[in-house]
This record gives C-alpha cells, sequence and structure tokens, in this order.
C-alpha cells in the first residue's frame, strides 16, 4: 500500500511540474544596467492521498516584476579646454658687432688737395708705370755702378759702386715718377730704351778699344740717355697707344736684323780675314727705335698689324737664311734673307690693309684730328729699266691719298 501511495504522489510532483514549465513566461533578457528580477517561488504542494484520476490544478505563475527603468548613460565628459600655446622663446640675443679697426696712423708726408689725389694712380705714383721706371732705373744703376765700380783699384770696388748706383738712380726715378706721371707702355718703352742704350755703349766702348773705365762710362751714358730721351719724347698727356709702341719695337728690330745682314754679306763678298767691326749692328737697334717713334706720328697702325709685319717677314727671312746656309755659300746667303724679308714684308702688308685707326683721346696736344683724311698704302710699283728702258721691273712702292 505504501508503495502505491508513493508512485501517485511521484505522479502528481511530475505532472505539476510539467504544467508550470508550460505556463511559466521567458524570462525577459537582463539589460547590464537593469536590476535583477527576482521570482517567488512556488509554495509547496500538500499530498493528498486522492484517486490518480483527480489533479490538482496548478497554481497561478507568480506576477512577473516589472522591469526598472533603463538608466541613461551619463553624457560624455566635455573636453578639455584647449590649452593655450606656451609663448615662444625670447629670440637669442643679438651678437655685439665686432668693434671697429683701429685707424691706421696718418702718413707723414705732403698733403694732397682733392683734385691731385683723384688723378693720382696710387698714393706712391702718379702713373701706372711708375714702378716699372723704379725698377728700370734700379737694375741698370746697379750694373752700370758695379762695372764702374771694377775699374777703380779698391777690395770691394765693384760691391760698392753697384750699391751707390742703385741707390741713386733708383730714389731719382721714385721722386721723379712721384710727381710725374708716366703710364704703362711708357715705362715699357723706357725700359727698351735702357737696354738697347746700355748695348750701344758697351758694344761701342768694346769695338773701338776704349779703356775699361771708358767703356764704363760710356755704358752708363747711353743707358740714361736711352731711358731720359724716352720720358722726354713720351711726356705728353696720357700714355702711348699699344700700335705706337710695337711700331717702336718694330724699328729697334728690323734695324739690327737688318744691318747684321747688310754687314755679314759685306764681309762674305770681302772674303778677308779681318775682325768684322760690329758696332753698326749694335748701334743700330737705338736709331731704329728713333725711326719708329718717327714712323709712329704720322702712322697709327694697331698692335696685331704690327705683329704680322714683324713676326711673318723675319720668320721667312730666318728660313731662308738657314736653308741657304746648308745649300749655298758666299754673299748669296744674307742677300737671300734680305730679299726674302721685303717680299713677305710687302705682301703682308698688302694682305692686312685696314681702316685707319683713330687717334686715342689720351693724348690731343700731339694728335691732329685732321690728319686723318690722310692715307698711306703701300702698293707694287712697275718700272721701266736698262739703258734703253727696255726692261721692266717691280719694286715696293706708297700710295698717298689726301
Amino acid at each position: 500500500m505504501r508503495l502505491v501511495v508513493s508512485l501517485m504522489c511521484l505522479g502528481l510532483l511530475t505532472a505539476n511540474g510539467v504544467a508550470k514549465a508550460q505556463t511559466a513566461p521567458a524570462p525577459a533578457p537582463a539589460s547590464p544596467q537593469s536590476a535583477p528580477t527576482t521570482q517567488t517561488p512556488p509554495p509547496p504542494s500538500t499530498t493528498q492521498p486522492a484517486s490518480p484520476a483527480v489533479q490538482t490544478p496548478p497554481p497561478p505563475p507568480a506576477a512577473a516584476q516589472q522591469p526598472a527603468p533603463v538608466a541613461q548613460p551619463p553624457p560624455p565628459p566635455p573636453p578639455p579646454a584647449a590649452q593655450p600655446a606656451p609663448p615662444p622663446p625670447p629670440p637669442p640675443a643679438a651678437a655685439q658687432p665686432a668693434p671697429p679697426p683701429p685707424q691706421p696712423p696718418e702718413a707723414q708726408g705732403p698733403a694732397e688737395t682733392p683734385p691731385e689725389r683723384a688723378t693720382r694712380y696710387s698714393r706712391f705714383s702718379a702713373g701706372s708705370g711708375g714702378m716699372l721706371l723704379v725698377f728700370t732705373e734700379l737694375l741698370s744703376g746697379v750694373v752700370t755702378g758695379g762695372i764702374l765700380g771694377n775699374t777703380f783699384e779698391s777690395e770691394n770696388g765693384d760691391y760698392v759702386g753697384a750699391v751707390l748706383g742703385g741707390l741713386t738712380l733708383g730714389t731719382a726715378a721714385a721722386v721723379y715718377q712721384y710727381y710725374v706721371p708716366v703710364e704703362r707702355n711708357e715705362s715699357l718703352l723706357a725700359a727698351g730704351g735702357a737696354a738697347l742704350g746700355f748695348l750701344a755703349g758697351f758694344g761701342y766702348g768694346s769695338e773701338q778699344g776704349l779703356s775699361s773705365r771708358d767703356r764704363a762710362i760710356a755704358a752708363l751714358l747711353t743707358t740714361q740717355a736711352g731711358i731720359i730721351g724716352t720720358l722726354a719724347a713720351t711726356a705728353m698727356p696720357g700714355d702711348v697707344s699699344d700700335g705706337d709702341a710695337s711700331l717702336v719695337g718694330m724699328g729697334a728690330l728690323y734695324a739690327f736684323v737688318l744691318t747684321g745682314l747688310v754687314q755679314a754679306t759685306v764681309l762674305l763678298a770681302e772674303e778677308g780675314d779681318q775682325d768684322p767691326n760690329l758696332t753698326p749692328t749694335l748701334v743700330a737697334p737705338v736709331l731704329g727705335m728713333a725711326v719708329g717713334g718717327l714712323l709712329a706720328v704720322p702712322f697709327e697702325l694697331s698692335a696685331v698689324r704690327v705683329f704680322k709685319l714683324t713676326v711673318l717677314p723675319l720668320g721667312v727671312g730666318a728660313v731662308l737664311l738657314l736653308v741657304g746656309t746648308a745649300l749655298a755659300d758666299g754673299p748669296a746667303i744674307p742677300l737671300s734673307a734680305i730679299g726674302g724679308i721685303a717680299a713677305t714684308f710687302v705682301i703682308t702688308a698688302l694682305a692686312t690693309t685696314e681702316e685707319p685707326t683713330p687717334y686715342p683721346p689720351t693724348s690731343p696736344g700731339l694728335r691732329n684730328q685732321s690728319s686723318e683724311s690722310f692715307r698711306v698704302v703701300p702698293v707694287p710699283v712697275l718700272m721701266r729699266t736698262g739703258r734703253r728702258s727696255e726692261s721692266l721691273t717691280a719694286g715696293p712702292g706708297i700710295l698717298m691719298r689726301f
């Protein structure tokens, strides 16, 4: 009997649980912010001994509690206020300017007015060629003074003479170029005049058999004559043009070469054993320099044309001289060189004809503007020769146009 009652109680409990499971509502999803809901457990059922056909109705389900209101999320915190930009760093302290250099002491010398100072080349020279003139006089004084001092019977005569000559002439040139403007081309011509003057004086004394002291004095005098004569001839406002300076140099070089060739022709024609006298050849460059200076007055040639008129003829003459020495003998060798120089000079002069160069404005005292209409052009000339004028010969000529 007890077994039956136990089975009946077990069946009632099982049926009551199934009914609760079917009638109980599904629990709402739990919100993260909602509070948890609590359900009251059903009251315990009483077991009554009844028949298995009678079932006790299930108790009404417990009323579910309403879910708590969802709490709104708190508003986001306000953004932090923008921090003000930090002030820029202060600029570095400006570097203190360097103190000005100390003023040089004032030179002790003759005072110059502003116009005089504006026209000077430098504080120590009135012209651009002053330093070259000082160097030329210093060197010539040392050389000629040493030669002259060597003629005296003294242990240190040459040294004392070189020192005295260099100091004396160098100081005189320094004083001269300080007050008188000496330009660049003018100083170059003065240096050339010194060299040619020394060559003429020393060569003349050696060829004529003068004593050592007389020869030294002649070399000293001719050297200073070449310098002083050049400065006197170019003592005009402004500098000598490049064309005039080149023409003077060309005259000196042609005089030396042509005089030497003529002397060689004469010596080879005589076929003597006497010693040749080279005085004309050594003195000719000074005379050629003077002739070139005279030609520079009516002619105004460019330096480029003068260079061509010098290099090409003398180059041809040198080639003919070398070839003649190898293939011939006698006076024909220098004569062929002279002929080649003359012919090449005429051809070069005709091939390099150019418009006359206007005179530089730096020398208005010596140049005359009316002479620009005067032109001289070298031309070949044909003329009759012979006893009955039955032959023709050609030669150089000059065409003058007024």
